[in-house]
């Protein structure tokens, strides 16, 4: 018989139903009183936060809470819906001491007098939610992808202005795209609320908070928001996400009963007869199995679970005839054809003593995290940009290739791939380059390789194929296929780029019998193509394993020398242009090794750049300076200005801004008469970090100056942005100033907009006194060269400081030459 709307409620339930569904539901229902103690809570609190129910009874309801703040913040909102139901999230504490993550429902009581008389409420564990909300959160590149296919209304705005929305913002306030010349943010939002969203905008708050919206129609409904500034280049602008609440806020004006809790819940509940028939359904019930009250009751709950899905309904109705529980998660193909995935919580319900008479069965659709666990495994073994296999499933890939190859006796090629040219593309163009170019690099290079082989990104500008081999020719003509497919440049925004590919071969069983020696032996062969030119392939030889362990020997003998006096420094003096007196002094590193004799900076230096070796290095080298300068300023040159190169390596390192304070502590070395050079790259790196690193040294008193300015991005952004005192010229700009007009212009120009800016310019690489007196004419602060004085030793320092240079009856060149 089918059962009639008086049916539906709970008052006609069996009498221990209210048992199975304060025991075994998820969601714990509360009641607190106005001193804030705990009047009442269901027993199944003990499946939420570990506790019985008797432990938490006559405690503060503080006990729950794992950020106390967070008390007054829910009960300040409760409060302020005037009895009606609030939704709101914190971070509870479980009675282990972990935290847990719940919404709550709650609904403020008040007494015939109108004075606030406590809190009833329902609590669920959020806690997996919670944490795929903040991956998807997290990560940028999805929002494009999800926000016209979410619920929620998206707008990103700035000062106000709505600079885009998703298609969700149109639908919810009626508003189409020709509206924004003069809509804004705050033309949504009721006028009372506008202080509130505005304070919260201030403050950057960013939980979710509620006001009321106002469509274009002029309606008014509830709307929840959840706001937080992002970047959109270099502006700060906020990304908001509206809800509507308006169903919400109707269904939980009904929270104040148990029943309405339960017909509330978040989760499917139905009620089921022994014999299947269904009894009962809960309004969540149509939301997540799409079948309305009234085609389920009365009707066999086997009816939901067609098709494939009824051997899993067979196994569950089993265990329910044998007395036990059962969980477990359910496909079933719904209405529209799609495949979704519901959670499923039955339980057997029978008074004590009798036999079963009903089955409690919960439903939760979890198709979304389903989907989320596809795209987390999908991000774990592929590329983000390219969408190629990534390093971890590459070298899955290539140890199945070779155990493959060694059962049948064949051979496997394995080419390693590096782009030539590319960080010189993406640090003079800018991220947004490089990533195009990264992707059309990769679409050349499956076609070169075709369908034969695997093609994956190893990381950053480098690339792996996986090439199944009946000949060693084979591997050879894929290599040359790549070689030709990059001959053409890559075209990105009507501009032609060219990069092209070296590439290392190397073949299993002949170069290597485990992945790892492959792929060292085809790292070696590629590094050997770029010695050779680039632009081609090489062949893995015995050969190159000498060259290899060159390299290693020369990286050994760096290790042995840290610490030591092989290390050393010497100094070159940075001149005033105008006075010809000595401003400053630049330190710089020296090698002299017993073995290799006399190493060149730029031979070692980038070694110890790729081995780490660097941050040790140049914390020495800051500290000897100091120590050496010290004495220079304590003997007459107090105002002299000591510069140290710090390497990107070393702010890398999180100890670095804690290294320089320590030094200037111990040396007794002013932060004032430092200046920390840094390269234009570091500042391309978009590490959050980076501001708050040169913001430190620059509160510490520390100067900060750009090196090598002009041969990388060169963004005027920066410039502003940073907290620098001074720009250093590069060399190669002085070499042909004065007979080329175009390097004259630059030269100008940067010294001009330098100035313009409030920097001081110092230009390195000064050779000739018409070099001098050019930088003198335009402006220039100081110079920097061998016109004035090689690196020279620490003792020979003192001699040059009382000097003037440039300024003697013979005209523009140097009164004293200590080269």
């Amino acid at each position: 018989m089918a059962a009639g709307p008086e049916a539906s409620g709970l008052s006609d339930l069996p009498s221990d139903m209210l048992d199975i569904i304060l025991g075994r539901l998820p969601d714990a229902v509360i009641s607190v009183g106005g001193d804030g103690r705990i009047l009442w809570v269901s027993p199944n609190v003990r499946r939420l936060l570990g506790y019985d129910a008797t432990e938490l009874v006559g405690h503060d309801v503080s006990v729950i809470y794992a950020v106390a703040s967070d008390r007054k913040v829910v009960l300040d909102l409760v409060r302020a819906g005037q009895g009606e139901a609030v939704r709101v999230e914190f971070q509870a504490r479980a009675k282990d001491g972990s935290d847990v993550w719940v919404v709550a429902y709650g609904c403020a009581v008040f007494d015939d007098q109108g004075r606030f008389n406590g809190v009833r409420g329902v609590l669920r564990d959020i806690s997996e939610n919670h944490r795929m909300r903040k991956t998807l959160e997290d990560s940028e590149d999805r929002f494009r992808r999800l926000s016209d296919v979410t619920n929620e209304a998206i707008c990103i705005h700035f000062q106000g202005r709505i600079l885009d929305c998703n298609r969700a913002f149109h639908d919810l306030f009626g508003y189409e795209r020709a509206d924004f010349d003069t809509l804004t943010a705050w033309n949504v939002i009721h006028t009372d609320d506008l202080p509130l969203a505005r304070e919260m905008v201030r403050i950057q708050y960013q939980k979710p908070y509620e006001v009321r919206g106002v469509r274009k129609d002029g309606s008014v409904f509830p709307m929840e928001i959840h706001s937080k500034e992002s970047w959109m280049g270099d502006v700060a602008v906020r990304v908001t996400c509206i809800r509507d609440l308006t169903e919400q806020k109707k269904a939980e004006t009904s929270l104040n009963l148990l029943s309405q809790a339960v017909e509330q819940s978040p989760v499917a509940v139905a009620v089921v007869t022994d014999q299947g028939l269904v009894e009962y359904v809960n309004p969540a019930h149509q939301r997540i199995t799409g079948h309305a009250a009234d085609t389920v009751i009365g009707h066999p709950l086997a009816g939901l679970y067609p098709g494939q899905s009824r051997a899993w309904f067979g196994e569950m109705w089993q265990a329910l005839c044998r007395g036990a529980d059962w969980g477990g998660e359910v496909p079933v193909v719904a209405e529209d054809g799609k495949l979704r995935w519901q959670q499923i919580f039955a339980s057997p319900v029978a008074p004590q003593g009798h036999e079963i008479t009903h089955h409690l069965v919960v439903v939760e659709d979890v198709s979304l995290r389903k989907e989320q666990d596809r795209k987390i495994l999908h991000q774990a073994l592929y590329d983000g940009l390219t969408d190629l296999p990534n390093r971890a499933m590459a070298l899955d890939r290539l140890t199945v290739a070779t155990e493959e190859a060694r059962d049948a006796g064949t051979r496997v090629g394995l080419l390693f791939v590096d782009l030539d040219d590319f960080k010189g593309i993406n640090d003079s163009l800018g991220h947004e380059y490089g990533d195009e170019l990264l992707i059309l690099a990769s679409e050349r290079l499956c076609q070169a390789v075709g369908e034969g082989g695997m093609v994956a990104r190893f990381g950053g500008d480098e690339f792996l194929v996986i090439l199944p081999l009946v000949s060693p020719e084979q591997a050879e003509w894929a290599a040359d296929r790549i070689v030709q497919a990059f001959v053409e440049p890559f075209t990105i925004s009507r501009r032609d780029l060219i990069t092209t590919a070296s590439i290392g071969v190397a073949l299993y069983p002949e170069d290597g019998r485990t992945p790892q020696t492959l792929l060292r032996n085809a790292d070696i062969a590629m590094y050997q193509s770029k010695l050779a030119g680039r632009n081609r392939y090489c062949c893995f030889t015995a050969r190159m394993n000498d060259e290899a362990e060159a390299r290693l020997r020369l990286e050994s003998e760096l290790r042995r020398a840290v610490g030591t006096e092989q290390l050393f420094l010497h100094f070159q003096p940075l001149v005033h242009v105008e006075s010809g007196r000595v401003a400053g002094i630049e330190a710089l590193l020296r090698w002299n090794n017993p073995e290799l004799g006399s190493v060149p900076p730029d031979r070692f230096i980038p070694q110890a750049e790729t081995c780490g070796l660097i941050v040790p290095i140049g914390r020495d080298v800051l500290r000897q300076a100091c120590q050496t300068a010290l004495p220079w300023l304590q003997g007459g040159h107090p105002d002299l200005l000591l510069c140290v190169n710090v390497s990107p390596r070393q702010f890398q390192d999180g100890a670095f801004l804690d290294d320089v304070r320590t030094i200037l502590r111990e040396t007794g070395f002013p932060a004032g008469n430092l200046e920390l050079e840094i390269t234009e790259g570091l500042l391309l790196k978009e590490r959050g970090d980076i501001d708050g690193l040169l913001q430190g040294l620059h509160d510490m008193g520390v100067h900060l100056a750009i090196d090598d300015f002009g041969t990388g991005y060169s963004s005027l952004s920066y410039l502003e942005r940073y907290p620098f005192h001074t720009l250093k010229i590069d060399r190669s700009f002085m070499i042909g100033m004065l007979e080329r007009h175009e390097r004259k212009v630059l030269v100008d120009t940067i010294v001009a907009m330098a100035t313009g800016l409030g920097l001081k310019v110092i230009a390195e690489g000064v050779e000739t006194a018409e070099q001098l007196a050019r930088l003198r004419a335009i402006g220039c602060d100081l110079a920097q060269g061998y016109l004035f004085s090689r690196p020279v030793p620490a003792e020979q320092i003192f001699a040059l400081l009382d000097n003037r240079f440039g300024l003697d009856e013979r005209g523009p060149g140097p009164s004293v030459h200590l080269h």
